[in-house]
């Protein structure tokens, strides 16, 4: 769960997901139960052909723009805005409500590194990733926490 900034209480950790694009394991752990479901892991794609980036403008703007390259934190990353418009009448809207996603995703990392949105009916939201380090991480990180019981879903999922 998210909390303010300058909130006087922590966010409490609710859940924990470990995704193994080695295994194609996938698992949901409810840390406060230690109990965890194991799903088929399937890496999501983020990337869209650049060659119809452009041709999904639509005459009302909405589409998709590529924005490049840049450096974040030192590493490459592509950008794209998705822009999104509702028309007159189709909320009980009185003009035309424009959304705005923008997406700066790391290929070495296989995730977004900043992700913003604007849109008048949810406001706005801003997440970047920080602090990023490169290597190999405590393999500790990717283990089922101790004394949890597995729910594996992998079997009904194939039959």
């Amino acid at each position: 769960m998210l909390v303010p900034v300058d909130a006087k209480g922590e966010s409490p950790v609710t859940q924990t997901e470990i995704s193994d694009p080695l295994s194609h394991d996938f698992y949901i752990c409810v840390p406060e139960k230690l109990v965890c479901q194991v799903e088929v892991f399937s890496p999501p794609s983020f990337q869209h052909d650049p060659a119809l980036v452009n041709a999904h403008k639509r005459p009302d703007g909405s589409g998709i723009e590529d924005l490049g390259t840049q450096q974040i934190g030192g590493l490459e990353t592509t950008g794209q805005r998705e822009i999104t418009t509702v028309p007159v009448r189709a909320l009980g809207n009185d003009r035309p409500l424009v959304a705005k996603r923008e997406f700066w995703y790391s290929p070495a990392l296989g995730v977004n590194l900043i992700s913003k949105r604007q849109d008048p009916r949810f406001g706005t939201q801003n997440f970047e990733v920080t602090n990023v380090m490169l290597g190999e991480p405590d393999p500790n990180l990717f283990q089922v926490p101790v004394g949890s019981k597995v729910i594996d879903l992998r079997k009904s999922a194939s039959e």
